[in-house]
């Protein structure tokens, strides 16, 4: 844990009691939906909440083969609809020829996308050992000029926790080197604790221990101020009802030409940010109940 060693443990979320609020906030249907991230994005499109938009779907070798190459933008990521930590992404920064180029400078032809796209149909890197799955082609998100300073090694995301359409803690994750540029911190990503009122970092740590600067670039992250704050919780807060999940975590990238937009939920999120932050879940989600907050939505609907 990254509290110190005066604080009161009392006050932290654990993963029984999460599990507890999930069951008693979160139908099964649900959070199966929210798995199927296309589906989603159109649930959520529908009731207003920004999302990144799809380029094309791949849902079998048909698809595959009559595939459009040629409207496809420069920039693009293709990911699998059901994936999981951000495994089986393909990030492609600008056109090379007849293909693509990564940031890296590696460049992908037609058979090794098309080769990548099989993989991610047969289920190769979806969760609930799904044997068959689709692969999306979306734009490529560029981190708002504020955030991109922060990390050169991917794109910063947001996660924020809510409870019955509430903002209960928040945080920012940050790619490293480490992490492979992916943000995810179980795999070296740095966090950074976000005051939900003003939504300036506050606190920031890398594995244990605590930091005020990124590990990688030296950029100070303490103090900053998210741009788009108050657009980045109302998408929070509006992305629940529809999909019908009472507990959730959504996350969401800042875009320098869209905005905030909500890449994925997850109906059962982590409780890491308790760690990243310094703040306990239980007292938060308890002033949620006193208040009386309720946020009865239409739920995942039938004809998805």
């Amino acid at each position: 844990m990254s509290f110190s060693r005066h604080a009161d443990y009392s006050r932290v979320l654990g993963m029984n009691a999460r599990t507890q609020y999930v069951d008693n906030e979160n139908p099964p249907h649900a959070i199966r939906g929210v798995n199927n991230k296309y589906k989603t994005k159109q649930v959520l499109q529908t009731v207003g909440v920004p999302t990144v938009p799809t380029l094309a779907i791949v849902r079998d070798r048909r698809d595959l083969e009559s595939l459009d190459w040629d409207a496809l933008p420069d920039a693009w990521a293709l990911k699998p609809n059901n994936g999981r930590q951000g495994a089986g992404i393909m990030l492609a920064r600008e056109r090379a020829g007849s293909g693509w180029r990564t940031s890296s400078g590696r460049e992908l032809d037609r058979r090794a996308i098309t080769d990548h796209v099989r993989t991610i149909l047969e289920g190769e890197y979806s969760m609930e050992s799904l044997e068959r799955d689709w692969a999306l082609f979306e734009p490529l998100i560029v981190a708002d000029p504020a955030l991109a300073g922060l990390s050169d090694s991917g794109l910063p995301d947001i996660r924020v926790i809510c409870y019955r359409c509430e903002p209960v803690l928040a945080m920012m994750r940050l790619p490293t080197k480490a992490s492979g540029g992916r943000a995810n911190l179980h795999q070296g990503a740095a966090g950074a604790g976000i005051d939900l009122a003003s939504g300036v970092i506050t606190r920031a740590v890398c594995g244990r221990e605590e930091i005020t600067n990124h590990p990688d670039t030296g950029a100070p992250i303490i103090g900053v101020q998210v741009p788009h704050w108050d657009k980045v919780v109302t998408a929070a807060t509006n992305a629940g009802k529809p999909i019908g999940l009472g507990y959730l975590g959504a996350d969401i990238v800042i875009c320098a030409l869209r905005g905030p937009v909500v890449m994925e939920l997850n109906g059962r999120p982590g409780l890491e940010i308790q760690n990243v932050t310094g703040e306990g879940l239980v007292d938060r989600l308890r002033s949620v109940i006193e208040r009386g907050s309720s946020c009865a939505g239409t739920g995942w609907p039938s004809d998805f």
